[in-house]
């Protein structure tokens, strides 16, 4: 094996390397603050939480354009990271479109089905798990801006915050499992 690496081997190792390390910080803090009890029912909490859900969701997204260019030479890593950056983009903020892009995703944790709700009270994305009927994740634009979003969120529950923490936990160790496997799928390919 020769120690030049493949433009997208050097994509993964730095930028989709460092994206996933956001991700675990994310869920870190997310389970610091509510580990410590700073409030009874912390929104931050709620907000980090949704954060690292997605981005350990989008970090599935990069890895799959990664091995869509694992022995493509004539990619650059400019071009890699935009054709990331550009299908990350297209979800947005949506976990519901986010988790129905991984069919074996969902499999994986049990997951039945997602879906958003929002009126004037609350704007979350619910899940149900084969064990769970309701885990709610909180939009971020409810949970940042309250009433003054335009998907309200002035009531968070923080009953279903052990059920969050679970699922994250393997939401996690899925994504890790999946960074790994594409290292060593990249390896191959060193030029």
């Amino acid at each position: 094996m020769s120690n030049n690496y493949s433009p997208v081997y050097l994509v993964f190792a730095y930028d989709v390397g460092g994206f996933h390390g956001t991700a675990r910080n994310y869920k870190k803090d997310a389970l610091l603050i509510n580990n410590n009890n700073f409030s009874a029912c912390s929104p931050a909490f709620h907000m980090l939480s949704t954060i690292a859900f997605e981005l350990f969701l989008k970090v599935l997204i990069a890895l799959d354009v990664c091995i869509k260019y694992k022995d493509d030479e004539n990619k650059s890593s400019g071009e890699i990271i935009e054709e990331i950056s550009n299908e990350i983009k297209k979800y947005s903020h949506n976990l519901e479109t986010l988790f129905l892009t991984f069919p074996y995703l969902m499999t994986s944790l049990n997951i039945k089905s997602i879906s958003y709700f929002s009126n004037d009270i609350v704007s979350e994305y619910i899940i149900k798990t084969d064990t769970q009927p309701y885990i709610p994740l909180k939009s971020l634009d409810g949970i940042r801006y309250g009433s003054f979003a335009k998907s309200k969120d002035t009531a968070t529950l923080c009953v279903n915050d052990k059920d969050i923490i679970d699922l994250l936990n393997l939401l996690e160790e899925y994504v890790d499992k999946q960074y790994m496997q594409t290292n060593i799928e990249l390896q191959k390919y060193f030029s």
